[in-house]
C-alpha cells in the first residue's frame, strides 16, 4: 500500500519539478527567432570595419526587424522580462559572430539589453497594440500612410511623415519619452501594417541597408549616369548637381535608381564652362585631399566636379567598400587609391564585393571599375564627361588607358599640406529613418 503511495507522490514531485523547470528556461530563452540575422539579405560591410559608425545603425535597425515580428505575432512592443532579453542579446551576439561580425560591437550600439523591456515607463504606458489603439485609434495617419508599401520614394516619404505626427501624438502623453514612441512608431509600422521581412518595408521603414544583385548595382549605375547626363545636356543652361554620394541615390517603385536631393545644386550661366561658388559637398566626395582640386581650391564648378564625385559612387557600389577607410590596419585612406593599385598590380578581382564577385561576367564588372577610376581621377583633364562615361559603361566606346595618379592622399606629405583646407568644407550628413 505504502509503494503507490510513494511512487504517486514521487510522480507529483517530478511533475511539478518539470513544469517548473520548463516555466524558467521558457522564460530566459530568447523569443524572437534572431536566425534572421545569418539568412535576410542584410548588407554586412558595414559592420567589417571597425571604424564605421553607419555600423550601430545598421544592427540597431537589423534587431528592429525582429521586434517588428515579435509585435507581429505577438501583440508585445518590448520583450517580457530581463532574463528574456539578455537571452536576445547574447544570441544575436552570437549570429553577428557566425558572419565574421565582431560580437564587442553590440555593448557599443546599444546601452544594454534592458531597453528591449517592457517598461509602464517607455511610452504612454503602451505594452501591446491594444494599447496602442487606445492611445492612437484604431485607424490613424500612419495606418493609412504605410500600408502596402510598393517602393515608392513618395509612399516612402509620406509613411515616415505619418509616424512623425503620430510620434508628435504620443510625446503629448509622454513628453520624456519621444525617442521611444518614435521607436514604437516604427515597430507598428513595420510589424502591424506591414510584413517586416518584405523588402520595402525593411529598406524604407526599418532604415535597414540590403544586398542588390550585379544587375540592380550596374543597372542603377547606368541610371545615374543618365541622370547626370540629362543635368548637364538636356538642360539650358545645365545644372551641377555638387554632392553625388550614395545617399542622394534613391529607388523608385521599379528599383530604378533617381539622383535625389538637389540642395547644393547650381544652375550654370549660358555659354559659360564654369562658375565659382563657394565649397559645398561631403568630405571623400569633394574637398583636397579627396580630390576635385580645381572647385576645393578655387571654387571653380564644372561638369567633371559631378563626374568625379559619381566616379566615387561607381567604386564604392562596386566593392563594397567605403569612399574614406580611416582605420589604422589601411594603407590608403581614399577608395581611389586603393582600387587604382590594386588595378595597377592586375588584382583587380579583389576590388569585387564579394557578393557579386562570382556572378559575374568578369569583363564587364572590370569595365565598371575602370571607368570609376577613370571619372574620379585627380587631374580633371583625364575625366570624362559624364556623356563619355556613360558610352564606356555601355560599351559604345573603348575606354582609355588608364593615367597613372599622384602620390596615395594618405602619404604624409598631401595630409601636412592640405590639412588646413578641410574647415572650409560642408559637411553633409546621412540620415537614417530608424533610431532609438
Amino acid at each position: 500500500m505504502s509503494n503507490p503511495i510513494i511512487l504517486f507522490l514521487f510522480f507529483i514531485v517530478f511533475t511539478i519539478f518539470s513544469i517548473d523547470s520548463a516555466h524558467s528556461s521558457s522564460s530566459s530563452a530568447c523569443p524572437i527567432d534572431l536566425s534572421y540575422v545569418e539568412t535576410y539579405p542584410w548588407n554586412t560591410s558595414s559592420c567589417h570595419y571597425p571604424n564605421d559608425k553607419s555600423c550601430s545603425q545598421t544592427l540597431i535597425s537589423l534587431i528592429g526587424l525582429g521586434l517588428s515580428q515579435y509585435l507581429k505575432e505577438t501583440s508585445m512592443f518590448q520583450l517580457p522580462n530581463a532574463s528574456a532579453a539578455s537571452s536576445c542579446w547574447s544570441e544575436f551576439q552570437a549570429r553577428l559572430a557566425a558572419l565574421s561580425i565582431s560580437p564587442s560591437l553590440v555593448p557599443l550600439c546599444f546601452y544594454n539589453s534592458t531597453q528591449f523591456v517592457a517598461n509602464s515607463s517607455s511610452c504612454a504606458g503602451i505594452f501591446t497594440t491594444k494599447d496602442w489603439t487606445e492611445k492612437v485609434g484604431p485607424e490613424s495617419q500612419i495606418d493609412i500612410a504605410c500600408s502596402n508599401l510598393s517602393g515608392s520614394l513618395i509612399q516612402c516619404g509620406s509613411c515616415v511623415d505619418a509616424g512623425k505626427k503620430v510620434t508628435s501624438q504620443l510625446v503629448s502623453l509622454a513628453p520624456n519619452n519621444s525617442a521611444k514612441c518614435w521607436y514604437f512608431s516604427i515597430l507598428y509600422a513595420a510589424g502591424v501594417i506591414n510584413d517586416p521581412k518584405d523588402a520595402n518595408t525593411a529598406a524604407c521603414i526599418l532604415g535597414l541597408p540590403l544586398i542588390r544583385s550585379r544587375t540592380n548595382q550596374s543597372s542603377s549605375q547606368l541610371n545615374v549616369a543618365r541622370g547626370l547626363a540629362y543635368l548637364h545636356y538636356g538642360l539650358k543652361p545645365a545644372i551641377y548637381h555638387r554632392d553625388i554620394k550614395p545617399t542622394n541615390i534613391l529607388l523608385d517603385s521599379d528599383l530604378n535608381a533617381r539622383v535625389a536631393d538637389f540642395g547644393l545644386a547650381k544652375q550654370s550661366l549660358e555659354g559659360q564652362s564654369h562658375l565659382t561658388t563657394r565649397v559645398a559637398g561631403t568630405h571623400g566626395y569633394l574637398a583636397p585631399e579627396y580630390l576635385a582640386p580645381e572647385y576645393a581650391l578655387y571654387g571653380q564648378l564644372t561638369e567633371k566636379s559631378d563626374v568625379y564625385s559619381f566616379g566615387i559612387v561607381m567604386l564604392e557600389i562596386m566593392s563594397g567598400r567605403k569612399v574614406l577607410d580611416t582605420s589604422n590596419s589601411s594603407s590608403f585612406l581614399l577608395i581611389t587609391d586603393w582600387a587604382w593599385m590594386l588595378v595597377k598590380t592586375g588584382k583587380v578581382e579583389e576590388i569585387f564585393d564579394e557578393f557579386i564577385r562570382k556572378e559575374g561576367p568578369k569583363g564587364i564588372m572590370e569595365r565598371f571599375v575602370q571607368v570609376g577610376i577613370l571619372c574620379a581621377h585627380v587631374m580633371v583633364a583625364f575625366r570624362p564627361t559624364i556623356a563619355d562615361a556613360l558610352k564606356m559603361l555601355e560599351g559604345d566606346i573603348d575606354i582609355p588607358i588608364l593615367p597613372d595618379r599622384p602620390l596615395p592622399l594618405s602619404h604624409e606629405s598631401f595630409r601636412s599640406s592640405l590639412c588646413n583646407n578641410v574647415s572650409t568644407s560642408e559637411i553633409s550628413e546621412s540620415r537614417s529613418t530608424f533610431t532609438t
